[in-house]
Protein backbone atom coordinates (compact mmCIF):
# COMPACT_ATOMS: atom_id res chain seq x y z
CA UNK A 1 0.00 0.00 0.00
CA UNK A 2 2.83 2.39 0.86
CA UNK A 3 4.33 1.84 -2.59
CA UNK A 4 1.02 2.73 -4.25
CA UNK A 5 0.66 5.84 -2.11
CA UNK A 6 4.20 6.91 -2.89
CA UNK A 7 3.80 6.19 -6.61
CA UNK A 8 0.66 8.31 -6.76
CA UNK A 9 2.39 11.04 -4.82
CA UNK A 10 5.47 10.97 -7.04
CA UNK A 11 3.40 11.08 -10.19
CA UNK A 12 1.61 14.18 -9.02
CA UNK A 13 4.85 15.64 -7.67
CA UNK A 14 6.55 15.27 -11.06
CA UNK A 15 3.64 17.08 -12.66
CA UNK A 16 3.70 19.69 -9.89
CA UNK A 17 7.45 20.28 -10.35
CA UNK A 18 7.06 20.69 -14.11
CA UNK A 19 4.15 23.07 -13.66
CA UNK A 20 5.95 24.95 -10.87
CA UNK A 21 8.98 25.50 -13.11
CA UNK A 22 6.68 26.64 -15.88
CA UNK A 23 4.86 28.99 -13.51
CA UNK A 24 8.17 30.40 -12.21
CA UNK A 25 9.34 31.02 -15.76
CA UNK A 26 6.03 32.64 -16.67
CA UNK A 27 6.16 34.75 -13.53
CA UNK A 28 9.65 35.97 -14.36
CA UNK A 29 8.77 36.77 -17.96
CA UNK A 30 5.32 38.23 -17.39
CA UNK A 31 5.80 39.50 -13.81
CA UNK A 32 2.72 37.52 -12.81
CA UNK A 33 1.35 38.11 -9.33
CA UNK A 34 2.06 35.01 -7.16
CA UNK A 35 -1.59 34.91 -6.06
CA UNK A 36 -2.71 34.89 -9.70
CA UNK A 37 -0.22 32.13 -10.48
CA UNK A 38 -1.50 30.05 -7.54
CA UNK A 39 -5.10 30.57 -8.60
CA UNK A 40 -4.25 29.53 -12.17
CA UNK A 41 -2.43 26.43 -10.89
CA UNK A 42 -5.42 25.49 -8.73
CA UNK A 43 -7.80 25.83 -11.65
CA UNK A 44 -5.49 23.91 -14.02
CA UNK A 45 -5.15 20.99 -11.61
CA UNK A 46 -8.69 20.85 -10.26
CA UNK A 47 -9.20 17.64 -12.25
CA UNK A 48 -6.69 15.91 -9.92
CA UNK A 49 -8.98 16.16 -6.88
CA UNK A 50 -10.06 12.52 -7.21
CA UNK A 51 -6.44 11.34 -7.22
CA UNK A 52 -5.64 13.65 -4.30
CA UNK A 53 -8.53 12.14 -2.33
CA UNK A 54 -7.21 8.66 -3.12
CA UNK A 55 -3.80 9.62 -1.72
CA UNK A 56 -5.45 11.07 1.39
CA UNK A 57 -7.44 7.86 1.90
CA UNK A 58 -4.35 5.76 1.15
CA UNK A 59 -2.34 7.59 3.81
CA UNK A 60 -5.00 6.70 6.36
CA UNK A 61 -5.40 3.10 5.18
CA UNK A 62 -1.65 2.59 4.85
CA UNK A 63 -0.92 3.83 8.36
CA UNK A 64 1.02 6.99 7.45
CA UNK A 65 -1.63 9.15 9.13
CA UNK A 66 -4.48 8.68 11.59
CA UNK A 67 -6.43 11.89 10.97
CA UNK A 68 -6.64 14.27 8.02
CA UNK A 69 -9.25 16.97 8.46
CA UNK A 70 -10.10 20.57 7.59
CA UNK A 71 -12.21 22.13 10.33
CA UNK A 72 -12.95 25.81 9.73
CA UNK A 73 -10.40 26.20 6.92
CA UNK A 74 -7.49 25.04 9.09
CA UNK A 75 -6.45 21.64 7.70
CA UNK A 76 -4.28 19.29 9.68
CA UNK A 77 -2.79 15.82 9.49
CA UNK A 78 -1.65 13.54 12.30
CA UNK A 79 1.28 11.46 11.04
CA UNK A 80 2.59 8.18 12.43
CA UNK A 81 6.04 6.61 12.69
CA UNK A 82 6.16 5.30 9.08
CA UNK A 83 5.93 8.93 7.89
CA UNK A 84 9.30 9.62 9.53
CA UNK A 85 10.93 6.84 7.49
CA UNK A 86 10.20 8.70 4.25
CA UNK A 87 12.77 11.07 2.80
CA UNK A 88 12.13 14.78 3.18
CA UNK A 89 11.28 14.95 -0.54
CA UNK A 90 8.73 12.15 -0.13
CA UNK A 91 7.22 13.87 2.90
CA UNK A 92 7.05 17.18 1.05
CA UNK A 93 5.44 15.49 -1.97
CA UNK A 94 2.69 13.98 0.17
CA UNK A 95 2.03 17.20 2.04
CA UNK A 96 1.95 19.08 -1.28
CA UNK A 97 -0.83 16.80 -2.51
CA UNK A 98 -2.80 17.26 0.72
CA UNK A 99 -2.34 21.02 0.70
CA UNK A 100 -3.56 21.29 -2.89
CA UNK A 101 -6.49 19.04 -2.06
CA UNK A 102 -7.61 21.47 0.66
CA UNK A 103 -6.76 24.76 -1.06
CA UNK A 104 -8.60 23.69 -4.22
CA UNK A 105 -11.78 23.31 -2.18
CA UNK A 106 -11.22 26.26 0.18
CA UNK A 107 -9.13 29.22 -1.03
CA UNK A 108 -8.92 30.56 2.54
CA UNK A 109 -6.61 27.68 3.50
CA UNK A 110 -3.20 29.11 4.25
CA UNK A 111 -1.21 26.19 5.68
CA UNK A 112 -1.58 22.52 6.44
CA UNK A 113 -0.52 21.81 10.03
CA UNK A 114 1.35 18.57 10.67
CA UNK A 115 1.11 16.84 14.06
CA UNK A 116 2.82 13.80 15.53
CA UNK A 117 0.17 11.20 16.36
CA UNK A 118 2.08 9.80 19.37
CA UNK A 119 2.76 13.10 21.14
CA UNK A 120 0.02 15.32 19.74
CA UNK A 121 2.65 18.02 19.18
CA UNK A 122 2.80 20.09 16.01
CA UNK A 123 5.93 19.08 14.10
CA UNK A 124 5.59 21.27 11.03
CA UNK A 125 3.54 22.93 8.34
CA UNK A 126 3.13 22.88 4.59
CA UNK A 127 2.04 25.90 2.59
CA UNK A 128 3.25 28.36 -0.01
CA UNK A 129 6.76 28.16 1.45
CA UNK A 130 6.79 24.36 1.17
CA UNK A 131 7.46 21.85 3.93
CA UNK A 132 8.71 23.27 7.21
CA UNK A 133 9.49 20.51 9.75
CA UNK A 134 10.95 21.22 13.20
CA UNK A 135 14.24 19.46 13.82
Amino acid sequence: MLVMIFAASCGQNDEAETEAKSTKTEANINKVDPEEALERRIEETKHLQGQRKELLDGMLEGGLATRIENPNGQPFVYVTQPFYMLTQDEQASMMNVLWYYFITEDRDVDVLSIYDNDTGNQIGTFGRKGLLIAE
